[in-house]
C-alpha cells in the first residue's frame, strides 16, 4: 500500500538550510552495547537504559504559517544488541496532538541510508501515538511505500510535556527494504519530529536531529553500532515460544483458519502479554476470497490448559496499540482488525463477522463472555456483527450510522455543497464532513447511487434490530455533522443556523430520499419496551474539540439499564455546527460498567427470539437472512459451526434457555427446521442435564 509521504519534497527543500544541526549532537553516534533489552512502551526505564549516553543536544525547530524558528532541548539514547538496534528520542512538546479526523498528529521518523544518497528502498520507521509504520523509500521525492512485512517496533508516549519514542530496528530482518548491518557497521540516519503534522503542511512545526531533509542525506548523520554487542533474547522471543504452540495445535473450522504471521509484545503492557498478528480468508461482497490481517492480545493466562478468558473485539478500525491495555488487565483477549485495505463502509461487514466467527472458536475463548465494541463506522459493524452473533455478551458502539442509506444520501447528495465554494479558492465549508464524506465516495462503487435501493437497507443497522437481541449500550451526540442524529430519532433534533451553512444544505430524510426504508429511524424500529434512553448535558466548562488548551477531557460512565436490553445515551451538545465532526466538545463516555455486566457469564433466555432463531437457521442452511444483491454469508463450514457452537452455548448455560430453544425450534416453518435430529436431541435435553 502507497502513502503520501508526510512532508512535501518542495517544504523539505526550503527548510534544509533553515533546519541546521542542532547544537553538540556529533555527526558520528556510537551506539553502546545493550545489556538489558527495553520494553518498547515509550517509557525510558532505568534499568533498560542503564549505562547508555545520554546525548543532550538543541534540535532546530521551523514553522512557516506563521514564520517562526526555535530550538527544543532533547535526548537520545542509542544501543544495539547483536541483532536489534534500539532507540531513545525524548522531545519537548507541551501540545498533544493525536486526532484522525481531521488529520493533525505529532509523528517522528527514522530513517535510514545504506548508500551515498536516498535510493528505493531505503528503510522509514514512523510512529506516533498509537500508530507504527514499517515503510520504504519508493521513489525520492515522492512518496514512502508500506513494506509488505512489518518489521521492527516503536512506541511514542506522552508524559509531562513530553513526547518519547522508542524504537527497535532489526539489524537484518531479511527484508530488502529494512535496514542490512551488523555489529560494528556504521549506518547513516537521521530523526525527524514534526509536532502537529496537519495540512497544509506549512502549519506544522518542523523538528529535525540533522535536518528535516529526508530525500538527500548530505547532512545526516551515522551511528557506530557496538561491535561487541551480545544476542539478547527479547520479550518478543520469550512470547513467541508459548504463543507458537497455541496456532500450531489449533484443528478445525473456523480457528484454523487463522494462520501466525508474527509475534510480538503489546508495548507498556503491565502484565505478561503478546501481541500476534494473524492472516485470514474471507469472501467479499461479491463471494470472492480475499485475504485479510487481524490482531489478537493474548494474556499470557491463556498459556493454562482448559483456561477460558472474556474477549472484546474491536470492529471495522484497527485498534491502535496501548488501547488494548485496560482489557488485558481484566485478563481478556483482545481481538481487531488490521491493515484492511478499506472503510468498514465499503467493503462491507464480511471480514469483521468472519474474523469473529474464528476468534470466537479459539479454546481459550470463554463464548458466554464476548463484548463488540467499535465507533464511528467501526460502531455501524458493531451492530451488525450483534445481529449476527449469538448469543453475545453486550455491544458497545459510539456514534454508529443506522440508516445507511439515510447516511449515503446525506453525505453524497450534498458532497459539493460541503467542499470548497467553486472559484472562492477557499477551503471546504464543512470540513470534516467533505473530508469523510470524499475519502468514502468508493463506496458507490459496492452499493450503487440509489439510496433508496433495498440494498442499503439490507446493510443497515436499523433493518436488523430484531436479531440483535444482545445488551447493547449505544451513545449519540446531538450536534454530530457525521452520523446525524436524525436516524436515530426526531425527538434529539436540534435545528441548526441556516446562514452558517451551505445554502441548500439538509438532515432531514424527508429531502434527502423517497423511501420509508429510507427515512427509517432506529427509534421507530426499536420497541419502546426495548429500550431506556438517557440525555447527558455537557458539564459546564468543557472544551471544545481542538480547544489549544488542551485541558483533560472530560469524562462520563454510560449510564446502563437495569431492566432493558438497550441502553442509549444522547449528549446534548446543541446544534450541529460547520466545523464539527463527530462532538462538539471532549466529552468522552466510558462503558466499564456495561462490560461488567456484560462478561458476567449470564446468558438471558430473551437472547433466542423466533426472529434469531430464524437468521440462525437460514445461515445454517446457506441461505441470505435478508437477500441484495450483495453476498454477506462466511463460508458454510463456518457459518454452521458458529451457530451449533453458540446454540449449545446458549442452551447449557441455564435450563430456561434449552426450553426457550425448544419451544421456539417446534414453532418454526418446518422448511427451517434444518438442524439434524441428534444435534435437535442434544439441544432440547440440555434443560434435563441441568
Amino acid at each position: 500500500m502507497r502513502t503520501t509521504r508526510l512532508v512535501s519534497c518542495a517544504v523539505l527543500t526550503l527548510l534544509c538550510g533553515s533546519c541546521a544541526r542542532g547544537g553538540g549532537l556529533p555527526k558520528t553516534v556510537d551506539s553502546a552495547p545493550c545489556q538489558a533489552v527495553p520494553t518498547i512502551d515509550g517509557v525510558i526505564g532505568d534499568d533498560e537504559w542503564q549505562g547508555v549516553p545520554v546525548l543532550k543536544f538543541d534540535m532546530s525547530t521551523i514553522r512557516l504559517d506563521p514564520v517562526s524558528t526555535g530550538t527544543r532541548a532533547c535526548e537520545l539514547r542509542v544501543m544495539n544488541t547483536a541483532s536489534t538496534l534500539y532507540l531513545a528520542l525524548r522531545v519537548p512538546d507541551q501540545t498533544v496532538d493525536d486526532s484522525l479526523t481531521p488529520p493533525v498528529l505529532d509523528v517522528a521518523m527514522l530513517a535510514f541510508c545504506q548508500g551515498k544518497q536516498v535510493r528505493p528502498g531505503d528503510d522509514r520507521k514512523i510512529v506516533a501515538t498509537g500508530i507504527y509504520r514499517d515503510k520504504h523509500v519508493g521513489v525520492p521525492g515522492k512518496d514512502d511505500v508500506d513494506d509488505a512485512k512489518q518489521d521492527g517496533r516503536a512506541v511514542m508516549a506522552r508524559k509531562s510535556g513530553f513526547s518519547t519514542i522508542e524504537w527497535a530496528v532489526p539489524l537484518d530482518s531479511g527484508d530488502p527494504d529494512d535496514l542490512r548491518a551488523k555489529p560494528g557497521d556504521s549506518v547513516r540516519f537521521n530523526l525527524t519530529y514534526i509536532d502537529a503534522f496537519q495540512l497544509p503542511i506549512t502549519k506544522a512545526t518542523m523538528c529535525g536531529v540533522y535536518g528535516v531533509q529526508l530525500d538527500r542525506s548530505d547532512a545526516w548523520g551515522s551511528i557506530h553500532l557496538a561491535p561487541n554487542a551480545r544476542d539478547l533474547a527479547d520479550s518478543a522471543a520469550l512470547a513467541s515460544s508459548w504463543v507458537e504452540p497455541i496456532f500450531r495445535r489449533l484443528a478445525g473450522t473456523p480457528a484454523a483458519r487463522l494462520r501466525l504471521a508474527e509475534i510480538s509484545v503489546p508495548p507498556g503492557a503491565s502484565m505478561p502479554a503478546a501481541r500476534a498478528v494473524v492472516s485470514f480468508t474471507y469472501l467479499d461482497p461479491g463471494g470472492k476470497p480475499r485475504e485479510a490481517r487481524a490482531k489478537l492480545y493474548l494474556p499470557e493466562t491463556v498459556r493454562a490448559a482448559g483456561k477460558k478468558v472474556p474477549l472484546y473485539f474491536n470492529s471495522g478500525y484497527e485498534l491502535p496499540d496501548g488501547m488494548e491495555r485496560d482489557f488485558l488487565k481484566r485478563g481478556w483477549v483482545v481481538v481487531s482488525p488490521r491493515d484492511l485495505s478499506t472503510n468498514p463502509l465499503i467493503r462491507t461487514v464480511n471480514p469483521d463477522v468472519a474474523l469473529m466467527h474464528m476468534v470466537r472458536a479459539l479454546p481459550f475463548v470463554d463464548d458466554t463472555r464476548v463484548v463488540v465494541g467499535g465507533g464511528s463506522a467501526g460502531g455501524y459493524t458493531t451492530l451488525l456483527v450483534a445481529a449476527e452473533t449469538f448469543p453475545l455478551g453486550g455491544a458497545a458502539p459510539d456514534v454508529p450510522p443506522v440508516n445507511y442509506g439515510y447516511n449515503a444520501a446525506y453525505f453524497f447528495k450534498q458532497v459539493d455543497l460541503a467542499g470548497p465554494r467553486p472559484g472562492s479558492g477557499n477551503g471546504a465549508r464543512l470540513p470534516v464532513m467533505f473530508a469523510v464524506a470524499t475519502m468514502l465516495k468508493s463506496s458507490l462503487d459496492v452499493f450503487g447511487d440509489n439510496y433508496d435501493d433495498p440494498v442499503y437497507h439490507a446493510n443497515s443497522p436499523v433493518t436488523h434490530v430484531p436479531t440483535i437481541t444482545c445488551p447493547v449500550s449505544v451513545q449519540w451526540s446531538t450536534a454530530d455533522m457525521l452520523v446525524p442524529v436524525n436516524q436515530v430519532g426526531s425527538r434529539w433534533v436540534q435545528p441548526f443556523e441556516t446562514s452558517r451553512f451551505p445554502e441548500g444544505f439538509t438532515m432531514l430524510p424527508e429531502r434527502l430520499l423517497k423511501s420509508r426504508e429510507g427515512r427509517l429511524t432506529l427509534m421507530d424500529a426499536l420497541p419502546a419496551s426495548e429500550a431506556e434512553v438517557f440525555t447527558l448535558k455537557v458539564p459546564e466548562g468543557t472544551s471544545r474539540e481542538g480547544d489549544a488548551s488542551h485541558r483533560a477531557p472530560a469524562s462520563r460512565e454510560c449510564p446502563v439499564s437495569s431492566d432493558r436490553p438497550w441502553s442509549i445515551v444522547v449528549i446534548d451538545e446543541g446544534p450541529p455546527e460547520p466545523g464539527v465532526g463527530h462532538r462538539k466538545y471532549e466529552f468522552h463516555l466510558t462503558h466499564d460498567r456495561f462490560f461488567e455486566l456484560a462478561t458476567s457469564g449470564k446468558i438471558a433466555p430473551r437472547q433466542l427470539t423466533a426472529a434469531k432463531l430464524e437468521r440462525l437457521m437460514d445461515r445454517y442452511a446457506g441461505q441470505e437472512w435478508l437477500p441484495s444483491r450483495l453476498k454477506h454469508l462466511d463460508v458454510p463450514e463456518s457459518e454452521r459451526a458458529d451457530v451449533l457452537r453458540g446454540l449449545r452455548t446458549y442452551t447449557s448455560s441455564d435450563p430456561a434457555n434449552a426450553r426457550t430453544f425448544a419451544e421456539l425450534y417446534t414453532h418454526l416453518a418446518p422448511a427451517r427446521r434444518v438442524l439434524e435430529p441428534q444435534v435437535v436431541k442434544e439441544l432440547t435435553g440440555a434443560s434435563a442435564r441441568h
